[in-house]
C-alpha cells in the first residue's frame, strides 16, 4: 500500500475550480483513508464542511450530502470509535470519492486548502532577486520544469512509511497572475520521510509534515510557513527542530535555478520598534497631556523626595521620571483602548554588553488582553525602549478587514517571524474567530510598510 508514488494530475487554480479528468490507476478506498489519516492533523469534520463549499463549484457544494454520509458510517462504527471524527471524515470523503462524487484532483485541493489554512507560523525574507520573467507567462511551465515541479501533481499520491530520507517532494503548486503576469507562486512540499509525532495519551503516529513556500514576487517576500515541532519524535536536526527544517528550506531555495536570491531582515527589532510606536505613541501624548496638569503637584512631591532621601545624580532616570513614569500608568488605564488596535505584549532589551550575551530583558504580557500601555512596568522601562529603539517579539490584536487576528511577531533566525494565532481567549467571544490564509495575507500587508532589511 506504501510503494505508490505516481503522481496525479490536479488543478491548483484560483477559484472556481474545475473536475478535471485523471489519467492514473485508480486508488483504492483503503489506501485513501490510509493515505488520508496521514494527514490528520489538519482534518477535522466542520474545517472539510467549510472547505467543500468552497471548494465546490459557484451553484452547489462539491460534496453536497457529506453530513449524511458521514453520519451514516458513524452509526455502523462501535461505541468507541463514534469519538475518531478525523477517521469517520477520512472515511466520508474516501466514500464520496469510491461513488465518484469526488474526484482525486477535489480531495487534494480540499487537503491542499485545508494545510493552507494551518500553516500560520512563517519566516520571512527579502526577495533581493530574480530570474524569472513575470511578464512571460509562457515561459513558465520550462522554469517549473527547471525547478522540477511535477506537471502532474497531488499530495494523497505522495505520503508513504517505505520511503526513507531528508529530501523534499514538491508535490503540488499554485500560481496567482494578474493580467497576465505572475504575482505569487507556492509550492506545497513534503518531507520524503513522514515523521513521528507524539499525542496526549495517544500511541505515537506517522503524519506527512508540509511545509509551504511562497515566492510572493508582487511584495517581494519569500514565506515559508510551517507547524510546530514541538511534539515531532526525532533526533534529526532537520527534522525535529524549528532552525533546522528553515535552514534546510533556504537550502533547497538556493538550488534553484532560475535562481531566487533572497536575504534576512535584520532589522527586524527595528520594525518591531516602529510598529509598537505606531500603535502607542498616541496614547501616551494623550496620557501625557494630562500628565502636564499635575506638574507643579508632582514636582512638590519630587522635591520632598530628593530632600529626604538624596539619591545619585548619576542615575539614568530621574526622580521625577520616576514618579511622572507611576502616574503615567494610572492615567492610561483610564483611557480608551487606541482604535489602530493595541499591543498586549512585548519584549526588549537594555544595551548589550560588548563581545557577551548578557542583557537585561523586560517582558509584559496581559493577559486579559489589555493594552500594555495599562502596566505601570510599561512605563518604567519606556526609557530604555526609547534608548534602544530595539524589540525582540510583539503581541497584537488587529482588527482587518477579513476579521480578528492575534499575532506574535518576532525576531528568529535573524529575521522575522510571524505567527498567527490559532486560537484566541479574548473575553469578547466575537473576536475568537479562527485563523485563515486571507488573514495571513491582511496581516503581511499591515506589516510590509515596517519591514526592515
Amino acid at each position: 500500500m506504501f510503494n505508490i508514488l505516481k503522481y496525479s494530475t490536479t488543478s491548483m487554480k484560483n477559484p472556481p475550480l474545475k473536475k478535471q479528468n485523471l489519467e492514473v490507476d485508480f486508488m483504492k478506498k483503503d489506501e485513501l483513508i490510509e493515505n488520508l489519516m496521514f494527514f490528520q492533523q489538519f482534518i477535522g469534520k466542520e474545517k472539510v464542511k467549510r472547505q467543500l463549499r468552497d471548494v465546490g463549484e459557484v451553484s452547489s457544494d462539491t460534496f453536497p450530502n457529506f453530513d449524511e454520509v458521514y453520519t451514516t458510517i458513524r452509526s455502523s462504527k462501535p461505541e468507541k470509535q463514534k469519538s475518531d471524527s478525523t477517521l469517520i471524515t477520512c472515511e466520508a470523503l474516501a466514500t464520496g470519492f469510491e461513488e465518484k462524487i469526488l474526484t482525486e484532483s477535489d480531495i487534494d485541493d480540499l487537503l491542499f486548502r485545508l494545510i493552507e489554512d494551518s500553516l500560520f507560523n512563517s519566516y520571512l525574507y527579502n526577495i533581493t532577486s530574480h530570474d524569472v520573467m513575470l511578464e512571460d507567462m509562457g515561459a513558465f511551465p520550462e522554469v517549473m520544469k527547471a525547478w522540477s515541479v511535477p506537471e502532474q501533481k497531488s499530495l494523497i499520491r505522495n505520503v508513504s512509511k517505505a520511503q526513507k530520507g531528508m529530501e523534499y517532494i514538491i508535490c503540488t503548486y499554485r500560481e496567482y497572475v494578474t493580467d497576465g503576469k505572475l504575482e505569487s507562486f507556492r509550492m506545497l512540499l513534503l518531507d520524503k520521510e513522514l515523521v513521528m509525532i507524539s499525542g496526549k495519551g495517544k500511541d505515537d503516529i506517522y503524519v506527512a509534515y508540509p511545509t509551504l513556500v511562497e515566492f510572493d514576487f508582487k511584495r517581494n517576500l519569500l514565506h515559508i510557513r510551517l507547524r510546530d515541532v514541538d511534539n515531532i519524535d526525532s533526533d534529526a536536526e532537520e527534522v525535529g527542530t524549528m532552525s533546522g527544517r528553515i535552514e534546510r528550506t533556504l537550502k533547497f531555495i538556493s538550488t534553484l535555478s532560475p535562481v531566487i536570491k533572497v536575504d534576512k531582515f535584520g532589522g527586524f527589532r527595528k520594525s518591531l520598534y516602529q510598529i509598537e510606536e505606531n500603535i502607542l505613541s498616541e496614547k501616551r501624548t494623550k496620557a501625557e497631556e494630562l500628565l502636564a496638569t499635575f506638574d507643579e503637584s508632582i514636582n512638590i512631591f519630587v522635591e520632598q523626595v530628593v530632600k529626604r532621601f538624596q539619591p545619585p545624580l548619576d542615575a539614568k532616570s530621574t526622580p521625577k521620571e520616576f514618579i511622572s513614569y507611576a502616574v503615567l500608568s494610572i492615567i492610561a488605564t483610564t483611557l480608551k483602548v487606541n482604535e489602530l488596535g493595541d499591543v498586549i505584549g512585548i519584549k526588549f532589551r537594555s544595551t548589550r554588553e560588548s563581545e557577551s550575551n548578557k542583557y537585561a530583558e523586560v517582558s509584559i504580557s496581559d493577559k486579559d488582553y489589555k493594552c500594555i500601555s495599562t502596566d505601570k512596568v510599561y512605563w518604567q522601562n519606556l526609557i530604555i525602549l526609547q534608548e534602544q529603539k530595539a524589540v525582540e517579539s510583539l503581541k497584537l490584536i488587529k482588527i482587518l478587514d477579513s476579521g480578528f487576528v492575534e499575532a506574535k511577531l518576532e525576531f528568529s533566525m535573524e529575521t522575522a517571524n510571524v505567527r498567527i494565532h490559532q486560537r484566541s481567549e479574548h473575553p469578547d467571544k466575537k473576536m475568537r474567530s479562527q485563523p485563515s490564509d486571507e488573514k495571513y495575507s491582511d496581516f503581511i500587508n499591515y506589516l510590509l510598510p515596517f519591514l526592515i532589511n
